[in-house]
């Protein structure tokens, strides 16, 4: 059920995007994924910049040479999305149970900020997917910390990085999670540390072409995942000051004109021409990023400490950010009610928490928009689901206490 109302919805606003567009199945491509992956299709991978090193436009590319159009990738949008609301479903009905599942997947099927990106070519849909299997992965490991399965979290996990790095911080953060936990552990308690260093290894064999690919391409620059986390982290700084934060002037436009204006002066001031060479312009923004972290530190500070709302809310206009405050707002609220309970019962919470507050944390100090927090969306979702739960248990259990007094006094 879960599953067909998370198809319906998808492919639903899949149709009315059809429909704006004058019956074309061509879906929007404003970051250029579509593009880049035409150019992959025709002259293979020739310039290494931060969207071309990403996973999601190889897969486009291997669509398009399959043959696929725009509107195949926008129902395959719409199966993944249908998939992670099935992962859900699965975890939280695992971890709480099944009513918990049934609403934290119903709720994320048709959560607005969800299938905002289905009918566009935008990584969010493939990067919320396996952001909630790499956790899934977590909680089997959890369960049973064998080789095989610090393998597949590695394997996943890595998948997921190599859609967008932010997720690397999360596995490195699991990792040292249960590093902590094997080194509190009982003594009649097997050790994770092989396994942890199986999920490690089967990261490294899996990052290592690629960096490779990346060191080829860019005449032998080293450049692990992609260059851009000095241009995310210098414009960060303009996309949290008030006027951007409060919504009085649209990010989206007057914040993005005045980054690209730095940029531009940055990359003059070096002697280049800004997007000419992006990995030239991460060492030229690296040292402006580094100055301001120096000579800075409380901008630096206020940055990151405001990053850290205005990842949850900051859209193109103040209308477009109401919708995404106020549920997360209410979702945050219920999620609180849930994880109190949790603590009660000794159910382990934190695999569900550990990767919310390390990416927001993590993409805090570098540019927190509302966009970003859509990949953790379906796990604060699954925390916020055992709240209602336990909302519905008290709100029976005081019904009870009304309808049979004597029952609940004895």
């Amino acid at each position: 059920m879960v599953g067909a109302v998370a198809l319906t919805a998808s492919l639903t606003m899949v149709l009315v995007q059809i429909q704006r567009q004058g019956f074309a199945a061509a879906a929007g491509d404003s970051y250029g994924y579509g593009k880049i992956a035409h150019g992959f299709v025709e002259h293979g991978f020739d310039k290494l910049t931060r969207r071309s090193a990403m996973l999601y436009p190889h897969v486009l590319a291997v669509l398009y040479a399959l043959g696929a159009g725009d509107f195949v990738v926008q129902v395959l949008q719409c199966i993944v999305h249908a998939g992670t609301c099935v992962l859900v479903f699965v975890i939280g009905r695992h971890l709480f149970n099944t009513r918990t599942g049934l609403i934290g997947g119903l709720f994320v099927a048709i959560h607005p900020m969800l299938l905002r990106y289905i009918a566009e070519l935008h990584t969010e849909a493939m990067l919320t997917f396996l952001c909630v299997l790499t956790v899934w992965r977590a909680i089997r490991f959890y369960d049973r910390p064998s080789v095989t399965n610090g393998i597949l979290l590695g394997a996943v996990g890595m998948v997921a990085t190599l859609t967008k790095g932010v997720m690397l911080p999360v596995l490195f953060a699991y990792g040292a999670a249960w590093l902590v936990r094997g080194w509190r552990r009982a003594a009649a308690t097997p050790s994770p540390l092989v396994p942890v260093i199986a999920m490690f290894v089967t990261m490294a064999v899996l990052l290592a072409p690629w960096t490779y690919r990346n060191y080829r391409v860019s005449g032998g620059k080293i450049v692990l995942l992609t260059p851009g986390s000095p241009d995310a982290f210098l414009r960060g700084y303009i996309f949290t000051r008030l006027e951007f934060a409060t919504l009085q002037k649209p990010p989206y436009t007057d914040a993005e004109n005045e980054s690209n204006a730095l940029f531009r002066r940055i990359a003059r001031e070096a002697g280049t021409t800004w997007e000419l060479d992006e990995v030239a312009d991460d060492v030229n923004n690296g040292k402006v990023m580094k100055r301001m972290i120096v000579e800075h530190p409380v901008d630096t500070a206020r940055k990151v400490v405001v990053g850290l709302f205005t990842f949850w809310y900051e859209m193109t206009s103040l209308k477009n950010s109401l919708i995404p405050a106020s549920l997360a707002l209410v979702s945050w609220v219920l999620a609180f009610v849930g994880w109190k309970r949790a603590r009660i019962e000794g159910r382990p919470s934190w695999l569900l928490l550990l990767p919310i507050v390390v990416m927001n944390v993590f993409v805090a100090a570098l540019i927190p928009l509302g966009r970003y927090s859509v990949p953790i969306l379906p796990l604060l979702s699954i925390l916020a689901a055992f709240g209602v739960d336990t909302l519905i248990e008290r709100f029976k259990a005081e019904r009870s206490a009304v309808s049979h007094p004597a029952q609940a006094s004895s």
